[in-house]
């Protein structure tokens, strides 16, 4: 497709574009969002982005002044606490449980500016926010004139049973930047996503954005909408899906016996990854050691955790795996490294 369009480069595609992005793929956008999320928005609130990451920074640098205080959750996305932080933000971590953030943390945190959640399924401990966390979240940002940056990074990726509502489509206050992107279906080097903006943001957002680097470009934007108007997205959206899946259960179904008396697997009923418990951080560095050394990439919980902020004790400690990398037959040699690497 992008022999294709530099083939027949419109001229009008060649010269200076829209801040906000390809108007095309804005309109494309908001279908897919009102068809697959729930989401209804107009084009005129959808942004186009060089990724989530930028998205989260734009969302910041708009918003935020120095020494702000964001909620966020604690473990939390690393890249994202970054971003925050270069906009002057003071980072206020929110401990987890198996609803998502505990949201009743909240009320002694009411000067927080805004708060950063990934509400389908958290990185890294993998829960999905329950719908009256979403709620009171939502409640909380009205009540206290706050925002919410909500990433919706893998909210394709739903293996079990139906995915909720975004904040986004239950927000009726105008509250919540929705960040999506196309990294996790496509690739992460095409550097394209997006945001859906409350309409008073719009302006801002796309005056800030015209400065910093004008608007994305052309040609990935016009490839991927015609990707998405051929319905290629879709079908593609469904591949990876099952494929995804079979990696979860390969994983599942290799780990189980063994090391799942010593070490069970949660359910994992959404996204690219999840996520174990461990007793202590000598356990959790000996075993990340011994994967490293046989050649199996393990991320340990802990360097996911704010230092200083408040954790909840199951979750100080522990493994986060990724499956959707590698294919089944990868992950059997993964299991079989590890079990020689840990017994």
């Amino acid at each position: 497709m992008q022999g294709n369009f530099w083939r027949r480069a419109p001229l009008a595609q060649m010269g200076y574009g829209e801040a906000a992005g390809n108007s095309r793929l804005r309109e494309l956008i908001a279908v897919y969002l009102r068809q697959a999320r729930g989401l209804i928005c107009d084009p005129s609130q959808i942004m186009i982005t060089a990724g989530a990451q930028h998205g989260i920074a734009l969302c910041a640098q708009l918003l935020l002044d120095a020494g702000d205080r964001v909620a966020v959750e604690n473990p939390c996305y690393p890249s994202a606490a970054a971003a925050l932080t270069l906009a002057g933000a003071q980072l206020v971590g929110i401990p987890l449980d198996q609803d998502g953030m505990d949201t009743t943390q909240l009320a002694q945190h009411a000067n927080c500016r805004m708060a950063y959640v990934t509400p389908s399924h958290q990185y890294p401990i993998g829960v999905t926010l329950s719908l009256q966390r979403r709620l009171e979240l939502l409640a909380w940002a009205e009540r206290h004139d706050a925002w919410i940056v909500e990433d919706d990074y893998d909210g394709e990726y739903r293996y079990d049973g139906t995915p909720l509502a975004p904040l986004a489509a239950l927000d009726q206050s105008a509250r919540v930047l929705y960040v999506g992107t196309f990294s996790k279906i496509a690739f992460p080097g095409l550097r394209l996503g997006y945001l859906v903006l409350p309409p008073k943001l719009v302006p801002g957002l796309s005056a800030l954005r015209a400065m910093a680097d004008r608007h994305p470009p052309a040609a990935d934007q016009a490839v991927m909408a015609e990707f998405i108007a051929a319905g290629h997205f879709q079908r593609h959206i469904r591949r990876m899906r099952r494929a995804s899946r079979a990696r979860r259960d390969a994983l599942m179904t290799g780990w189980t016996p063994l090391f799942g008396a010593q070490l069970p697997l949660p359910k994992v009923a959404a996204g690219l990854h999840l996520s174990l418990s461990l007793d202590s951080f000598s356990q959790e560095a000996e075993l990340v050691a011994k994967a490293l050394a046989a050649g199996v990439e393990i991320n340990p919980v802990s360097r996911f955790c704010l230092p200083g902020q408040v954790v909840s004790p199951q979750h100080r400690a522990g493994l986060a795996l990724g499956f959707a990398g590698v294919d089944e037959i990868a992950i059997q040699r993964a299991l079989l490294a590890l079990q020689q690497a840990w017994n």
